[in-house]
């Protein structure tokens, strides 16, 4: 447990440096492009675009999903998964595409994946601005249930943090990692509720097993999560089981991740 503490003192502490960075790595990533960061919002509403058509009106023929339209349903765990992905992928190279940062920096290496953390974050409120904005336009209005937003937020970071620890370090010792994680990633798209209603009687009664298992997969959660904060259909207390489940994962991977890292961080130069 020391380890963690150690870690999460280091973000602490120097929460001003990750974030004058972070901004940096924004202006810096599309400073070539001619539409600039525009680019962080035309992407993803690109998608949602393609993921609308394709499953909201030719699969499902604009069937509502738990009482609303299908866009308003999928929108708020669809910009979740985004942000998720964008970021675990972005924090398991984190340290090897920052190799010269690492050399150098005085400041701890456990903050890169906090950098790239907070640069992904930029984007991910836009897109929930707009996210916002179309579901007050399917009539999905702010109410109390949505200060479960909070919650689930804190969730999200915790998770991601957790996660990039473990991830950023594994790619600097096995370079092959990265493209592992990046195929896995894929497979968790179809098995987070992203796009299906995983909550649906026939997927529950049909799979039960599968269900069981998918339920404890934390991006699920948070998916899943994020919806019912913005729709109303549920609150996080209502299942204390899930939510010790979550948060006992989001331990182990913290201790897992603050070892490893506090073990190889001397190294990674050599392995880099």
């Amino acid at each position: 447990m020391k380890e963690v503490w150690l870690v999460i003192k280091e973000q602490l502490t120097n929460l001003g440096v990750i974030n004058r960075l972070a901004k940096y790595d924004e202006k810096s990533t599309f400073q070539a492009h001619i539409l600039g960061n525009i680019w962080q919002i035309l992407d993803p509403l690109i998608n949602i675009c393609i993921y609308w058509v394709v499953f909201g009106m030719i699969l499902y023929g604009n069937r509502p999903m738990d009482g609303h339209p299908y866009i308003a349903w999928l929108l708020p765990g669809y910009i979740a998964w985004q942000f998720m992905r964008s970021e675990v992928l972005g924090a398991s190279r984190s340290m090897v595409s920052r190799v010269q940062m690492v050399s150098k920096m005085q400041f701890p290496v456990s903050t890169i994946p906090s950098m790239t953390l907070a640069n992904h974050l930029i984007n991910y409120w836009w897109m929930l601005g707009i996210t916002v904005l179309i579901e007050l336009k399917y009539g999905v209005y702010p109410s109390a249930s949505w200060i479960q937003f909070v919650y689930y937020f804190i969730c999200m970071i915790a998770f991601l943090y957790s996660v990039g620890l473990i991830t950023s370090t594994f790619t600097v010792v096995v370079r092959d990692f990265h493209t592992l994680l990046n195929s896995m990633m894929q497979l968790m798209f179809w098995v987070s509720g992203t796009i299906f209603n995983m909550n649906s009687n026939n997927v529950m009664n049909s799979h039960p097993t599968i269900m069981k298992i998918i339920q404890i997969n934390p991006f699920y959660y948070i998916i899943n999560g994020m919806r019912q904060a913005f729709l109303g259909t549920g609150w996080f207390y209502q299942d204390p089981k899930a939510m010790i489940i979550f948060w006992s994962i989001i331990g182990l991977f913290l201790i897992i991740g603050s070892h490893i890292h506090l073990k190889f961080r001397s190294r990674f130069i050599d392995y880099i």
